[in-house]
């Protein structure tokens, strides 16, 4: 078991503007998995991403990450066990303007004061089509290159488990194709964990396991033969 969800419960706001965007969710991952939630936008889903990735704090309930509890750490350790245990894919990148292609994807290991394995960096940029744009910054690639970016640095660290919100919301559709094929590749050849918010059904339907969600509840829990 990699990952465990237990009574996970996250409201906002109060009274008659009560929203409870995460309601008593439970489920399990085992490693390797690739798992799509999906769901409408509003529904919770992108809260319950948050919570899992220890971004938010819950109101009550726990995650579970490797056997360690996520809401046991705080402060730099919190931060710490993010940045060698989860990595981050989001819908507009998150990278930073000013750091080059090649920068951005090894700051996490730069900032865990590792040792970057230059041959797995190596071929971390040449199957995501990389190596002739190291010395680019951001803004110089296309949405579909920054996204690849951001896939190589989430993967840099081979963490435990890869949390990907909505990678795709902000491309066309070759594009959003070209990232879904990425993560199944390392879903497969090197059983990374992934779990993918989204709420386009294409999307989801290239995941192992397809987690409906609706109003901050799971709805059905299905795994799917692809």
């Amino acid at each position: 078991m990699i990952l465990e969800v237990k009574n996970l419960s996250k409201t906002y706001g109060k009274d008659q503007n009560i929203c409870h965007a995460v309601e008593n969710v439970n489920f399990k991952v085992e490693e390797g998995e690739f798992i799509a939630i999906i769901g409408k936008s509003g529904s919770g889903k992108s809260t319950l991403m948050h919570l899992l990735g220890g971004l938010d704090r819950p109101d009550s309930g726990s995650v579970f990450i490797n056997n360690k509890d996520l809401y046991t750490l705080k402060g730099d350790n919190l931060t710490i066990f993010r940045r060698q245990n989860i990595g981050f894919i989001y819908q507009f990148y998150n990278l930073i303007p000013v750091l080059t292609v090649k920068e951005n994807i090894i700051l996490p290991v730069v900032l865990n004061e590792d040792k970057v394995n230059w041959k797995y960096f190596n071929s971390l940029v040449k199957k995501l089509n990389l190596k002739n744009r190291l010395n680019y910054l951001p803004n110089e690639l296309s949405g579909g290159g920054q996204q690849r970016c951001a896939i190589a640095r989430a993967l840099i660290n081979n963490p435990k488990v890869i949390l990907a919100d909505e990678p795709t919301g902000n491309l066309d559709v070759k594009n959003s194709q070209n990232v879904i094929k990425m993560l199944k590749y390392y879903n497969e050849i090197y059983k990374q964990t992934i779990i993918l918010v989204t709420h386009d059904e294409n999307v989801a339907k290239k995941a192992k396991r397809v987690i409906v969600y609706e109003d901050g509840e799971i709805k059905s829990d299905t795994f799917i033969n692809n």
